[in-house]
């Protein structure tokens, strides 16, 4: 059997590839979730206009396919301050399986005006060049956060793009061969066939062409990152756009999930949202839901 080194995973990898982050980031992705006091609120001046504050609010496990553009706009709050809250250096890497602090803005709140008698109502015509208004910082901070999200989203799918015109190019083995691929790797690497191929339906359906918004590729969904975590595991580069070493990649990372998991259930659960994710705060309700499809897919195939 191949040697693997025993070496810790990356602090963030495929969910495991979040812990190690996996696919799903894919398998932990899966890094362990930063702790942070709430943001500082600066005080609030007086001023007629309606102030938000922006507060830590709920938790939010990355799931294969997300990039923090898509997370900022379904939850409805600045890709700015999702970046700031959770202390990330690079946007343009995000790993299943890890988990974020999402910013909720609170109530608004408006400062008090003192009533004005109508004796000192001014009645007098104001120009119309003193009523025109101008930008509020309001509008002018929109207008900031659409244009960074729309660049965010145009990285992420350009990234996306790229890898899919790469496999363009390559050939590919069918659906048979890749079965029987992924089960002779697995079975190289002392990994149950039918848990990589359990897997690995649920994650590709056995297609190498498959490519996520996040840019997890292959048979195995592995993100670029987990695929390093995996060379260094195996001890040659892994190229993740051919089949063999996408499988590879995903079985010596499940070899790593069922060889620190408690049991097999962990470790499925850890390649979707990472092993030190499931560890530290259990299965998510979609965790449980990937699970129990493998489960099912395991005893299927």
């Amino acid at each position: 059997m191949p040697p693997l080194t025993t070496g810790a995973p990356p602090a963030a990898v495929h969910a495991i590839h979040a812990t190690a982050d996996s696919h799903h980031r894919k398998a932990s992705q899966h890094a362990k979730p930063a702790k942070s006091k709430s943001p500082r609120l600066h005080p609030r001046r007086s001023t007629s206009v309606a102030k938000k504050a922006v507060r830590a609010g709920s938790a939010y496990l990355v799931r294969p396919g997300d990039n923090l553009t898509t997370i900022a706009l379904r939850h409805r709050v600045s890709l700015t301050a999702l970046i700031k809250a959770n202390g990330i250096s690079n946007p343009d890497r995000v790993l299943s399986g890890s988990v974020l602090r999402i910013p909720h803005r609170v109530a608004a709140t408006r400062t008090s005006h003192k009533p004005t008698s109508h004796k000192s109502t001014s009645h007098k015509t104001t120009s119309h060049k003193t009523t025109s208004r101008k930008t509020t910082p309001k509008k002018s901070h929109r207008a900031t956060q659409h244009r960074t999200v729309s660049r965010a989203a145009e990285r992420a799918a350009r990234r996306a793009a790229a890898t899919r015109a790469a496999l363009a190019k390559r050939s590919i083995p069918s659906r048979t061969q890749t079965k029987a691929l992924i089960e002779r790797t697995a079975r190289r690497y002392g990994v149950n066939p039918h848990l990589a191929l359990g897997i690995s339906w649920q994650e590709s359906g056995w297609n190498q062409r498959v490519v996520s918004p996040a840019n997890a590729v292959g048979v195995m969904q592995v993100l670029p990152q987990s695929g390093e975590w995996a060379s260094s595991m195996v001890g040659h580069e892994l190229d993740l756009l051919d089949a063999h070493d996408n499988i590879t990649a995903g079985v010596v990372i499940l070899r790593y999930l069922t060889g620190n998991a408690k049991d097999l259930d962990q470790a499925i659960g850890g390649y979707y949202q990472g092993l030190a994710g499931v560890q530290q705060h259990g299965p998510y309700p979609e965790t449980k839901h990937y699970v129990r499809n493998v489960r099912a897919l395991m005893d299927r195939l």
